[in-house]
């Protein structure tokens, strides 16, 4: 059975899914080089198809990932192209007219102004209205249309997945975790929720319980503008600043939160009114420091997800669970809810955003056409393209890289440690791309992690990053006991762990400097074996069992996807090096 998934909101990816197996899958930003780029991913999907060798004619099914898809938001690309002083604009021209009863047209102020990209990959004639906002209906037929265009397929064979079926069949079947679950989902905003709550088993899920009315993910996002940041994009930098506050602001700051939300019925909701999610804290953070705003929406964050989880597993007797959608990424809270004593195991799978809508849809329709049968799990997330010895050749001489650069070809593994135990900077474009925006070694800025000062390195020389930002490591199977507080297998860097004495030292610059939790990438030989011979050959040169792994790619760009892009990196970069499988490219 050949499944085709495709979703076009922000992160717009596709994925290919034979036999229950996930083949292949990528966003369309890697190609189009848009950070979180919207719309039809028509460069993703021929990627796809091309990987699994499957003519679209041969497809069983296309499943298009949301019923209701943001029109408006795709057709200006709101969350790629909207600057900060973009947000902050929406919310004072639209929203708090909107709020004061004034008649508002988000389609002339946004979607016709000649300021914004317009999205060429649907026909959006019809589609907006300026009283009524979006013909939902008339986009659905729009996207439907567009998908048996492109693909030449029937129309039997296209579906549309619920948004939220998307994000909670993703959580369990993409998960290493084959018994009975509680699989929590929570968002800003789904189909017809942004929060659920499942019992999952080998036969399949059963939703018990959803609301309208949790809004954790609407209160981090406003917040994360409010702090001078890009919302649906930094969120992850409010997580970071958090554990920078103290004790003494954080208590200054929580009585804002007080009341909000509380768990009623099995769902977070509305609990003391307030009007709205911007403008409100705008006023209530008068006086307040940055930082401990950071640190107690963290830990509001934290203690409401507890009381919502804690609420389930006393009621069901459940003590496993899995966590899917945009909150999911928060992993300062996926390690509370971890370290919870009621708690057996929790599964968070890589880029639980809407990024992951893709293979959700997939894995949704195969289990319903298949009630017998379950997909595979995600056992690794290398499913993007790879590039041979000539491809990359090629790059080198289009970009004359040996004018400016030394070029090794076929270096063994122990040149490259002896680089990185020298503490140089090394690039690594090597394999098959990682799906998400977690780079696990492929895709990855490599450093040694024993030298505290690579961290302000990697952000203001390479990077561009916020100073506090920390940084992550790839370390051995074998080393997890040494540098993790009751480690277990997790493998996309998707869950913080408390660090040992060892940790802080041989990981000084890929663990959070203020509360010295490490999110790691446990690697096993089985899912990488080329990079977990790089980490083996440098731990014998260092004693270290661990590289600094960051994203490669430069602030505000999308991860590098060819060596085009690899190599355009290191010429704007400060790096020293950049490690192909059959080059080694090193700053003269």
């Amino acid at each position: 059975m050949k499944i085709l998934g495709i979703s076009d909101t922000h992160e717009a990816a596709a994925a290919i899914l034979v036999d229950g197996k996930v083949i292949a899958s990528a966003a369309e930003e890697r190609f189009s080089r848009l950070k979180s780029d919207m719309g039809y991913p028509s460069q993703a999907i021929r990627f796809c198809l091309d990987f699994a060798g499957i003519d679209p004619k041969e497809l069983d099914a296309v499943v298009l990932a949301t019923n209701d898809s943001p029109a408006a938001h795709i057709r200006i690309k709101r969350e790629a192209t909207f600057s900060i002083k973009d947000w902050v604009d929406e919310q004072n021209l639209y929203w708090k007219k909107k709020f004061a009863g004034e008649k508002v047209s988000y389609h002339k102020l946004f979607t016709e102004n000649p300021k914004y990209i317009h999205d060429k990959s649907y026909d959006y004639e019809g589609v907006f209205n300026d009283l009524n906002g979006v013909d939902q209906e008339r986009f659905r037929k729009i996207r439907f249309a567009k998908a048996k265009d492109d693909l030449g397929v029937s129309e039997d064979k296209i579906h549309f997945i619920t948004h939220e079926h998307c994000h909670s069949y993703y959580g369990y079947y993409g998960a290493n975790i084959r018994k009975k679950a509680l699989v929590f989902t929570c968002e800003g905003e789904g189909d017809y929720s942004n929060s659920t709550v499942s019992i999952a088993d080998e036969k399949g899920l059963t939703e018990i319980t959803h609301t309208k009315e949790n809004h954790l993910a609407h209160y981090y996002r406003y917040i994360t503008l409010i702090l001078g940041m890009k919302p649906n994009q930094h969120e992850y930098k409010v997580m970071g600043l958090a554990p920078y506050a103290s004790e003494y602001e954080i208590n200054k700051v929580l009585p804002v939160f007080e009341g909000l939300l509380e768990v009623k019925d099995g769902n977070l909701v509305k609990g003391r009114q307030i009007p709205d999610s911007y403008f409100h804290f705008i006023e209530a953070f008068q006086g307040l420091r940055f930082d401990g705003i950071a640190g107690a929406l963290q830990r509001y964050l934290e203690d409401r997800l507890s009381a919502w989880v804690l609420y389930h597993v006393k009621q069901t007797g459940i003590k496993d669970i899995v966590f899917s959608g945009g909150v999911a990424q928060n992993i300062k809270a996926m390690k509370v809810l971890k370290d919870l004593p009621e708690i057996n195991s929790i599964f968070v799978n890589p880029i639980s955003g809407d990024g992951s809508l893709c293979i959700g849809a997939c894995y949704q329709y195969y289990k319903e056409s298949n009630q017998d049968k379950n997909p595979d799990p995600l056992n690794n997330i290398y499913l993007g393209p790879s590039f041979d010895k000539q491809a990359v050749a090629n790059s080198i001489a289009e970009r004359r890289t040996k004018e400016k650069f030394k070029v090794i070809e076929s270096p063994d593994v122990d040149t490259v440690a002896k680089f990185l135990a020298e503490d140089k900077i090394i690039a690594r474009c090597a394999g098959r791309m990682e799906f998400g925006q977690r780079a696990l070694g492929n895709r990855s800025i490599l450093a040694n992690p024993a030298n505290y000062d690579n961290l302000r390195k990697i952000n203001q020389k390479i990077k561009g990053r916020d100073f506090w930002m920390p940084f992550t490591p790839s370390l051995l199977d074998y080393r997890a006991k040494d540098y993790l507080i009751s480690p277990f297998d997790s493998p996309f860097m998707t869950v913080a762990f408390d660090s040992t004495e060892l940790a802080r030292k041989h990981l000084a610059a890929a663990i959070h400097p203020a509360d010295f939790t490490v999110r790691p990438q446990i690697l096993t030989v089985e899912r990488n074996a080329n990079y977990y011979a790089l980490i083996q050959a440098f731990e014998k040169h260092t004693g270290v069992g661990a590289l600094l792994n960051t994203s490669f790619n430069l602030h505000g760009e999308p991860i590098v996807c060819n060596p085009s892009d690899a190599l355009h990196t290191l010429e704007r970069s400060e790096l020293d090096g950049l490690l192909f499988d059959d080059f080694l490219v090193i700053r003269a």
